[in-house]
């Protein structure tokens, strides 16, 4: 049976090799999410200049990769259930310095729209959605939630607008360009060499009762998307996601509008990082005791509460409180839905479901770039905003809930 539960973790040690492929994994997402998430604060102005553009049409370059990492999970997650992930993330590497070669070549606004859309887009569906999730999932038996938020800690993130803004005051623009060419080839070019799809004699193929239950048999794209289950839990995580990308868009706008300085308003997003790198880890851990399911719906319910909170425009100590918890449960989506796909897919569907949630998810998040915006223009104020997250949450403990309560006993599990 398709829907059957792989919730039940299997008995077997993690593999010698796991620590080793969790490093790369991580190494894969910081280098490749960093690269391209870290730096557009500070190249944005210069953008601007260097090729002789708006504001806007130099920001577009960004939502040209989001769009396009959307469209291409799907297909490399499907890909990874079928070619090596050693090949993705060779392919991953030379794109990503393909495409910062070609904007040192070139002052062309549509070959830099180009670039982001078709090298960095792509580079983004591996590095960012796919690769490092399926990774974690396929070597780790035990503690695979705490796995996946370790490999997933924004580190590169953090460091990257400092290290970009110290290159282009030093060397400037175009070699900086060169600089962030050169990191993938020396970074995860290499690493990729050292990728193993799978631990020994645990492969596609393997017996399922030699492996255990969490392996499961194949299933569909197709399959898949005929799955409610596959439906509750990718809409149960869209409403964190649309939470982080909201606020890392409105927050500080947000603030200024209750009165915030801008410098403390700016400080709430720091709060939201740091706190949120410990909610990574966390609700891994968290996953791993009580599943993902589980977990999505004690996500669901305390974001809902909080949210709520939010309209009493509170003293800035506790909103400063509030926002770092929606910082902390934002970041646990990603372990929280890894674990989730895999004990309702198996590991080995476990690339095709991940690659499919960014694009189910996309217009979720344009909405959540655009709407506050166009809330605070016809009303005023980000009270409409705050009331449409707060009903989102509702629909995503009601979506987590579903499966969560559906989840069939140990003793069905080990039979499936």
């Amino acid at each position: 049976m398709i829907s059957q539960d792989f919730g039940q973790e299997s008995s077997l040690p993690n593999h010698p090799r796991s620590t080793r492929m969790a490093l790369i994994a991580s190494l894969a997402f910081n280098i490749g999410v960093g690269s391209v998430m870290g730096t557009p604060g500070v190249l944005l102005p210069q953008m601007k200049q260097y090729l002789g553009v708006s504001t806007e049409m130099a920001s577009t370059g960004m939502l040209a990769i989001m769009v396009f990492a959307s469209i291409f999970a799907p297909q490399m997650g499907a890909l990874a259930v079928r070619r090596s992930l050693r090949g993705l993330l060779t392919a991953a590497s030379l794109m990503m310095a393909a495409a910062w070669l070609v904007m040192f070549l070139s002052h062309s606004y549509f070959v830099y729209i180009a670039a982001d859309a078709l090298l960095l887009g792509p580079t983004m569906a591996i590095t960012g959605s796919v690769l490092a999730p399926t990774l974690v999932t396929r070597w780790f038996h035990r503690n695979r939630g705490l796995a996946i938020g370790l490999v997933h800690l924004p580190i590169m993130v953090a460091v990257m607008p400092l290290a970009a803004q110290w290159l282009i005051l030093h060397i400037g623009l175009r070699s900086t360009f060169l600089m962030l060419a050169a990191l993938p080839l020396v970074t995860i070019l290499p690493a990729s060499r050292f990728i193993e799809d799978w631990p020994p004699e645990q492969g596609p193929g393997a017996d399922v009762a030699a492996v255990g239950p969490g392996h499961g048999p194949s299933v569909t794209i197709g399959q898949m998307l005929g799955q409610p289950r596959f439906w509750a839990l990718t809409l149960a995580v869209t409403a964190p996601n649309v939470s982080s990308v909201l606020l890392g868009q409105h927050l500080v706008s947000m603030a200024e509008s209750w009165g915030i300085a801008p410098m403390s308003a700016a400080g709430l997003a720091a709060v939201m990082s740091f706190v949120g790198m410990a909610g990574t880890v966390a609700l891994g851990v968290v996953a791993d005791r009580i599943g993902g399911a589980r977990t999505l719906v004690v996500m669901a319910a305390a974001d809902c509460a909080l949210w709520l909170c939010l309209l009493t425009r509170p003293s800035y100590p506790v909103l400063a409180g509030l926002i770092g918890m929606i910082g902390f449960f934002g970041a646990g989506a990603v372990p929280a839905i890894s674990k989730a796909y895999a004990d309702a897919f198996g590991r080995t569907s476990f690339s095709r479901a991940i690659g499919l949630m960014p694009a189910i998810m996309l217009p979720f998040m344009a909405i959540g770039l655009i709407g506050p915006g166009t809330a605070l223009r016809l009303y005023g104020n980000y009270g409409p905003a705050i009331i449409g997250m707060v009903i989102a949450f509702v629909g995503a403990f009601l979506a987590a809930l579903s499966v969560a309560l559906a989840r069939k006993p140990a003793a069905e599990v080990a039979t499936a």
